[in-house]
């Protein structure tokens, strides 16, 4: 027993930034954006556009697209990494949103940029124990408003790098199906300052800090370099040992799909994986890191592709096997198999 994708859908915001705009806005040389950041879009949300109607709106479009109601929904997961508030938790202001029946059960997961994965392994398991025939997975990020004022040197790139959208997923229980396989998870703490908001919680009492030691502590902070130097030494083992646990090799994976952490990142991973740079799927330059909706959102776009390719010549060619590979704050790493 496992599950079969029954609907998927994104939410994009209608604010769109270039890379000028980027540079207009750091007070950047024009063209520093697109050529050394790598940006030629990023969606950033404003107005009536929150993590949570966004959820709602991908949640609405994914059960459309599966011939669904969300009264046929045993199970929602709300997966990303920034919240809408604080209290209550962020599943349950998507079902507000929707005016969903109060039979469903509902929960938050966050693992950072993993929390999509995280999602999709927790689903897995709940499906094997057969306690629910249809689940919904979302992952909203409006992650924007606390990169876009970054201006020091190093964090430039911090600020270029984020965008805003939202995804969701829709799962059916199905006895012959594979589901999430070769879920795998490495969490390498020794990283855990290298990436981190200290606000919104215990850390940063209210009570004994500034409001300006507040407001700091509300912004994204990312040692990049040193990041990037502990993830591409984990990396290649971490991967090693998944495919080896998995019992598969990479020739027989038909696409990798990460997350989208970062122009540069994305650029090496042929190179630190192994995998042809033709397999790798790669949309950072038009959608930027998307935080923990990033994988679906990249996932939702990869399925469309395979089934208009499949349209176009007439055919139910064999399934695409996808190797799903992530990075978090954390610092975690994490990967899965999914047949689409």
């Amino acid at each position: 027993m496992a599950f079969n994708i029954m609907g998927s859908d994104i939410y994009l915001p209608k604010q769109t930034w270039k890379g000028e705009d980027f540079d207009s806005h750091l007070g950047l040389k024009p063209g520093t954006s697109e050529h050394k950041y790598g940006v030629e879009k990023r969606y950033i949300a404003s107005g009536h556009e929150t993590a949570i109607s966004m959820a709602g709106e991908a949640v609405l479009g994914a059960l459309k697209n599966a011939t669904l109601h969300i009264d046929d929904i045993d199970f929602i997961i709300y997966a990303s990494a920034t919240h809408h508030q604080t209290l209550p938790y962020d599943a349950a202001a998507v079902l507000a949103y929707l005016k969903a029946p109060t039979k469903l059960t509902s929960v938050d997961i966050n693992s950072s940029c993993l929390s999509f994965l995280s999602a999709l392994d927790y689903a897995q398991c709940l499906f094997l124990a057969k306690r629910h025939q249809r689940i919904v997975i979302v992952s909203s990020e409006c992650g924007t408003g606390i990169t876009l004022n970054k201006t020091t040197p190093a964090s430039i790139e911090v600020a270029t790098l984020f965008s805003d959208g939202a995804a969701a997923f829709v799962l059916q229980a199905e006895p012959s199906a594979k589901g999430f396989t070769g879920a795998y998870f490495e969490t390498h703490h020794q990283g855990y300052e290298l990436c981190q908001v200290r606000g919104g919680g215990s850390a940063v009492n209210p009570h004994t800090h500034s409001h300006a030691d507040l407001l700091a502590a509300s912004q994204f902070e990312m040692n990049g370099k040193a990041l990037f130097r502990q993830m591409a030494i984990a990396m290649p083992a971490f991967l090693e040992k998944g495919l080896q646990l998995a019992n598969i090799n990479k020739q027989y994976i038909d696409y990798l799909l990460p997350h989208q952490a970062s122009h540069r990142a994305i650029n090496k991973l042929p190179r630190l994986t192994g995998f042809a740079k033709h397999k790798v799927v790669n949309n950072v330059a038009q959608l930027g890191n998307q935080i923990a909706a990033s994988l679906p959102i990249n996932l939702h776009l990869l399925r469309q592709q395979i089934a208009q390719s499949r349209e176009q010549i007439s055919s139910s060619e064999k399934p695409h096997t996808v190797l799903l590979f992530g990075t978090a704050a954390g610092l975690s790493l994490g990967m899965g198999l999914l047949t689409l």
